[in-house]
């Protein structure tokens, strides 16, 4: 008589406490665990004892960590701007105040004011330097101004050249307005 397979030895499962009560579970604990990890990681960088598993979790909590860096020195440079700006408002339209009329001291602005003052003078420095290179000007006015008086051009010719330029501009645009009145005219089209 042929041998029958055997089934494999049963391991013994574990069986609930007695009273009902649940055994803790291995993915809420391994959860909690990973988000200490990811949370150190995010916190400490490459210096924190353990890094997260997934490299895309790495990527992710290293690209969140830079950017919260960066938001945060911007934070505290326009803080900066605002601290030492609205203390020198303060000082100079204190003095403003206690120098001039008593109607000079009414018109210096308070701490808020000041304050204010401060913040806006740190947003337009901040603005001012970083602008695009299309509001840089290289070949700006100021340039053309200082290239002519370098060169010691001579300010009648300079006239006359303003002056055939500006006529050409009034030209062009007695032309363009025609051009669209013209279009405008529907009889005109016909």
């Amino acid at each position: 008589m042929p041998a029958q397979p055997t089934a494999p030895p049963t391991t013994p499962t574990a069986q609930a406490p007695p009273g009902g009560a649940p055994t803790p579970s291995a993915p809420a604990d391994s959860r909690l665990a990973s988000t200490k990890t990811n949370l150190k990681y995010l916190a400490l960088g490459g210096a924190a004892a353990t890094a997260p598993a997934s490299l895309t979790t790495r990527g992710v909590l290293t690209t969140l960590r830079y950017v919260l860096r960066y938001a945060l020195r911007r934070l505290l440079r326009i803080a900066l701007y605002g601290a030492v700006g609205s203390a020198i408002a303060v000082v100079g339209f204190g003095v403003l105040g206690s120098l001039g009329s008593g109607l000079a001291f009414f018109a210096a602005p308070g701490l808020m004011g000041s304050v204010a003052i401060g913040l806006g003078t740190g947003v337009v420095k901040f603005a001012w330097r970083h602008r695009p290179d299309k509001y840089r000007f290289p070949d700006g006015w100021w340039a053309t101004m200082t290239r002519r008086a370098a060169s010691g051009s001579d300010a009648s010719k300079d006239e006359e050249a303003d002056a055939v330029a500006e006529a050409a501009n009034a030209e062009l645009d007695r032309r363009n307005e025609d051009n669209r009145k013209t279009r405008h005219d529907v009889w005109m089209r016909v």
